[in-house]
């Protein structure tokens, strides 16, 4: 059974601060809408409780609120449910970056690794991943993870999504599990 969420009515943006860090910000004007969120809500990516904010095309990917906390719409079809597994909180934690910077490789690289650790080597850890790869800034305070040389992980994850920078909402920090330890801003410069 699909999971109910609840909406939040409230149209201001006074929670929100915006950052200025989008080089285009007119490219990136959220078009994930009301009726997105329904599918959302209907597919139980998110426990029920969970306060998503209806769509407002003023909000742009680079805001920060102490109330509500970015998601990108991109990996919920890859299957992920909130809370996401430990290892990819983990991932976030200990790196500093926003669910917002997180370009669409990562969530396919994360979500492998999770899959490795979970049925193949449990004793693997964040602290691993610099083996493999290097985080790197990419596009607008946008990150990513380099394969190091002769050590590509996980092949042919690389492939970048069309669109996923405007596919994003917001859901209310208070209503989930796990929020309070994630990032509030964007990360500027970041490594593993």
């Amino acid at each position: 059974m699909a999971a109910r969420t609840r909406s939040h009515s409230d149209d201001s943006t006074s929670s929100f601060t915006f950052q200025n860090l989008l080089k285009n910000p007119e490219k990136e004007v959220c078009s994930f809408d009301n009726t997105d969120i329904a599918a959302l809500r209907a597919s139980g990516a998110f426990p029920d409780g969970a306060v998503i904010r209806p769509f407002n095309r003023t909000l742009r990917s680079d805001v920060t609120s102490k109330e509500w906390i970015y998601f990108s719409a991109y990996p919920f079809p890859l299957g992920l449910r909130y809370p996401f597994p430990e290892f990819m909180i983990d991932f976030f934690r200990i790196i500093g970056l926003s669910f917002a910077q997180t370009m669409p490789m990562v969530w396919r690289v994360l979500v492998v690794l999770n899959q490795i650790k979970t049925f193949h080597v449990p004793d693997l850890y964040i602290e691993d991943i610099p083996i493999a790869y290097r985080l790197r800034s990419h596009d607008n305070n946008r990150f990513l993870l380099f394969s190091t040389p002769n050590n590509p992980l996980i092949l042919k994850v690389t492939k970048n999504e069309d669109e996923w920078k405007c596919n994003f909402f917001f859901v209310s920090r208070d209503s989930i599990a796990e929020s309070d330890s994630l990032p509030v801003k964007w990360l500027t410069t970041g490594r593993i």
